[in-house]
């Protein structure tokens, strides 16, 4: 009644070219190469919360004795997985510690993978899980229900688990519950990490704020560095500064003699450490006489008494840093000399008279005066001798009653015919220190109001 198949009665074999098998591998590991790729997300997603390795924290130990409590279960974790372990963030009945295992051990690293609870009534009846390690070790997970923490972005940080140790069923309305409970822990989480990300603002804030602050005292140390004080505290109070008469001040220039034949002579950079070595000592002296540097020209040194307050004693403030400043020269000459080095001779010239001072420029901005007095001032300085000290006859009347001082002819200058000039030799005795009378002594710098040398 049957007969048999004959050969050619057989079912064609399907064959399969090389290409095909190939294609099918890189199609799988393809799958294999966006999986690990998402997971990497994932971890990465889960670390911004900082919660791996975080102390205890009350708010999840709610949640998870209220999980506890609504579904009978003894015990109940929230579980987070990251690139190779499962950790608990809070665990009730039992330690947190208890829940840490490798991923591959996990249950929750299947659950993670789900978009909706997972419920396992008795783990050994069911092949997919009963050969992990908790089910088929230590400690015999014979019930799981797990709900995913899926965040806004769609990573799944974790689980929170339900487990017991005997098969057992789960009614709707708490699978519903324990979906409600997983969506408030997520939103824990996510408040959790808008506070830490507040206070790295906060700090950042403060980090910030710091920098400025010191960039502020840096800023305004230099601007008292370059202005006098006065004019400092009122361009950082109003941004700009008034121009403003002074009509009794005494202004001085220094320069070098010979100091066009040393540019050519000398190399640049000593030209220029040599220049500082000397203006550096002016810039010390200038404060102990009230001095106001206003700034260097070549070679030139220019500097005020009288402003931007007033000095009744200005004249004679200026003569005793004219003295000093000549004093100073000579000192640095010799350690010149003991060098092998060429001394610089200067010349100082000053004058008394009224001025107009205030700021020029915006940028770049410098304390200037401008009158003819600092014209007379400077013609008073190029009538000079070298190490000598010119004074105007104005300069004269206010310090003859404390300085000794020979007449030394008349010069021209533009506009004002001639001038008398007077060579400021030293200090009367009964004003000086020294026996040069190169600097005051206690009397003299008390009526002045200056310190003492």
């Amino acid at each position: 009644m049957f007969r048999s198949k004959t050969p050619g009665d057989r079912l064609p074999r399907t064959e399969f070219s090389r290409t095909q098998v190939f294609r099918v591998i890189n199609i799988i590991m393809n799958m294999n190469t966006i999986d690990t790729a998402n997971d990497e997300l994932r971890v990465k997603e889960l670390l911004t919360y900082e919660v791996i390795d975080a102390p205890q924290e009350f708010a999840f130990d709610d949640i998870v004795d209220f999980a506890a409590e609504i579904t009978g279960c003894p015990t109940v974790f929230i579980n987070l997985i990251d690139a190779h372990r499962q950790w608990a963030f809070a665990a009730s009945g039992i330690p947190r510690e208890a829940s840490q295992c490798d991923r591959e051990d996990s249950i929750c690293n299947l659950v993670i993978r789900q978009n909706d609870v997972v419920v396992i009534p008795d783990t050994l009846a069911d092949s997919r899980y009963a050969s992990i390690s908790c089910v088929c070790n230590a400690p015999h997970l014979r019930f799981y229900a797990g709900a995913p923490l899926i965040n806004s972005k769609g990573f799944a940080l974790g689980t929170l688990c339900i487990v017991d140790f005997e098969p057992r069923t789960l009614e709707y309305d708490k699978v519903e519950a324990i979906k409600v409970l997983a969506r408030q822990v997520v939103a824990h989480l996510e408040l959790r990490k808008k506070v830490i990300e507040a206070e790295d603002s906060q700090q950042k804030l403060t980090q910030a704020l710091e920098i400025a602050n010191k960039a502020k005292v840096r800023s305004e140390e230099f601007l008292r560095n370059i202005l006098p004080e006065k004019v400092a505290h009122e361009w950082l109070l109003n941004q700009e500064v008034l121009p403003k008469y002074c009509d009794n001040v005494t202004v001085g220039f220094t320069d070098f003699v010979g100091f066009t034949a040393n540019t050519s002579a000398t190399e640049p950079a000593l030209l220029v450490s040599t220049l500082n070595k000397y203006f550096s000592a002016f810039d010390e002296l200038c404060p102990q006489f009230k001095l106001e540097k206003l700034k260097t020209i070549g070679d030139a040194y220019m500097f005020c008494s009288g402003l931007p307050e007033s000095a009744r004693h200005h004249a004679v403030s200026a003569c005793l840093g004219s003295l000093a400043f000549v004093q100073t020269v000579a000192e640095i000459n010799e350690q010149r000399k003991s060098q092998g080095l060429e001394p610089w001779g200067m010349r100082v010239g000053l004058h008394s008279g009224a001025v107009m001072a205030g700021i020029v420029g915006k940028n770049k901005f410098s304390y200037d005066i401008w009158g003819d007095t600092v014209n007379t001032a400077a013609r008073f300085e190029q009538a000079c001798e070298e190490g000598r000290i010119n004074i105007s006859e104005a300069t004269h009347h206010r310090v003859k009653a404390y300085f000794d001082c020979s007449p030394r002819g008349e010069i021209e200058a533009k506009n004002k015919g001639m001038l008398k000039m007077y060579w400021l030799d030293r200090l009367k005795p009964e004003y000086a220190q020294d026996e040069n009378g190169m600097r005051g002594n206690d009397r003299l710098l008390s009526m002045l109001n200056l310190k003492s040398i």
